[in-house]
């Protein structure tokens, strides 16, 4: 089933409910569940985000008497690509994709004509560390949601990044570090926003799968591990979500593909199952006909026009740098296929960043320390 982006009832309206609550208005619809919930006056709002952990993931591995699936409001929109290096940015600017200009694991920039990826801040081909600037950070830069809502509390309220790439320099490597900062913090007697991010259970998936028991026994583990915490907070609203869902793939080669990869001016960007092409002119009609009779029914593929009109991206001012990143194509994987430009013996057992319904269906999951459900 392909399911494309909701922004109206997206992982973006949640982070746009949590700025409106605090006076911050980033042009973008809210959710109205949440604003509900955001009419008490909260010590502490804490935006818990589980990398990879999709609703259907969610609701198959845990029964209905589990914490979480009873604090359960229901399944929300990822973004376009589905995927951390895009969802990740959208939740700590505020910012939809379009505007925001981060879509996919490795973007090209032309300055340094080469694909770099953007969360590592590495070369794609070599792996090598860029030093001295990041360079994601220099050409799409952004204003993080926790200055915002500093500034427009004029101070009041402190705003946190607990995470292993915090932007405000609260790191933690471990859940446990996780609980204690977060309970640390929620105790300090002062108005808090609290955004908290953990890289599972996406990288188990990444490894073993979506249908591994080490997957189940994660998800059960953060299933109590948020019970616990709920129970020592006072006077919190614990906001969870996840940036996207993970399907089990099969991986496809480019070079198994002479005639396509010859059409194309360098190596695809973004993701291996949102893969942005860059084709050279004498190829722009006939590479649609070529890359359709390989792959018809396995992706979607789209002009850069048909993906601007469609918002697929979302709304808003688009980003000075979208038109460099964006190719003339992109296809967007439909079913269990991801396109890789050559074997370079990856083990990656699961894969996100596709249109399919369980990447894109994330949950929702909606916790007052005063009333949950038990």
């Amino acid at each position: 089933m392909i399911k494309y982006p909701d922004y109206d009832n997206s992982i973006l309206s949640v982070i746009s409910s949590i700025l409106k609550y605090y006076g911050y208005d980033n042009g973008h619809k809210t959710l109205e569940v949440l604003d509900k919930k955001l009419q008490k006056d909260y010590d502490n709002i804490l935006l818990m985000l589980f990398d990879g952990m999709g609703y259907y993931t969610l609701k198959e591995y845990l029964e209905s008497d589990k914490f979480l699936i009873k604090n359960l409001s229901g399944p929300i929109s990822s973004v376009c690509p589905s995927t951390t290096a895009c969802a990740i940015p959208t939740i700590e600017s505020g910012m939809s994709p379009i505007e925001h200009g981060w879509l996919g694991w490795s973007m090209y920039f032309k300055d340094y004509d080469a694909n770099i990826c953007v969360l590592k801040n590495t070369y794609e081909d070599t792996g090598k560390k860029i030093k001295g600037e990041n360079i994601a950070r220099k050409y799409v830069g952004y204003e993080n949601v926790f200055n915002k809502i500093e500034k427009v509390t004029n101070g009041e309220v402190k705003a946190h990044d607990i995470s292993l790439y915090s932007d405000t320099n609260e790191f933690v490597y471990s859940y446990n570090q996780m609980l204690r900062k977060i309970t640390q913090i929620a105790n300090n007697r002062e108005k808090n926003f609290i955004y908290a991010y953990s890289e599972e259970p996406d990288i188990i998936m990444h490894s073993t799968g979506v249908d591994h028991e080490y997957v189940k026994e994660n998800i059960r583990f953060l299933n109590s591990m948020v019970h616990e915490l709920s129970q020592k907070l006072e006077n919190t609203l614990i906001v969870i979500i996840a940036d996207h869902g993970l399907v089990d793939s099969k991986v496809e080669y480019l070079n198994k593909y002479p005639k396509l990869k010859k059409m194309l001016i360098r190596k695809p960007s973004f993701e291996s199952r949102a893969v942005n092409f860059f084709v050279k002119e004498d190829y722009v009609e006939s590479f649609k006909l070529e890359f359709e009779k390989a792959f018809k029914d396995k992706f979607i593929l789209l002009t850069k026009k048909e993906i601007l009109e469609r918002n697929l991206f979302g709304k808003g001012n688009k980003n000075a740098h979208i038109d460099e990143f964006l190719g003339d194509y992109m296809a967007f994987a439909i079913s269990d296929v991801a396109l890789e430009w050559e074997n370079e013996n990856k083990k990656i057992t699961a894969r996100h960043a596709g249109l399919t319904k369980e990447e894109m269906t994330v949950p929702l999951i909606i916790i007052d320390t005063k009333e949950c459900k038990n």
